[in-house]
């Protein structure tokens, strides 16, 4: 019986951030620290999973380990601030803003520039009403 080659599986988020920190930027935590004005413990504690950055650390974090804000995003399950502001407007935003996300749920890039353009254009048409 043939050997089956394992799927090497994703890196998680702490897994990527440390690749990056060390075989990447070739820094030790503490530099890294330094750079992010935090304690060496916190960015260990962030890379080992035990830790997610706040909202201000996770922005300093994409700079310095010159990852995209998204992927940082996305791996610690924190969409930017703008979502939550935006489906707590109102009462009509609180119920559509997560019945149109669910919706969009699975659309790719170019699905979602689409959708964007077409957001874009409504709200044009909105404030010409105004």
């Amino acid at each position: 019986m043939a050997k089956r080659k394992s799927i090497p599986s994703p890196l998680s988020i702490g897994e990527r951030l440390r690749h990056q920190r060390v075989d990447v930027l070739g820094k030790s935590v503490r530099d890294v620290a330094k750079l992010l004005d935090t304690s060496p413990i916190h960015v260990s504690d962030i890379e080992t999973g035990k830790r997610t950055p706040s909202e201000d650390l996770l922005v300093r974090i994409a700079g310095v380990y010159r990852i995209p804000e998204p992927e940082l995003r996305a791996g610690f399950t924190r969409p930017d601030a703008v979502v939550q502001e935006v489906a707590s407007e109102n009462p009509i935003s609180a119920e559509k803003v997560p019945e149109f996300l669910r919706t969009a749920r699975g659309l790719s890039a170019e699905q979602w520039d689409k959708l964007i353009k077409q957001a874009k254009k409504l709200s044009s048409e909105k404030e010409g009403d105004a």
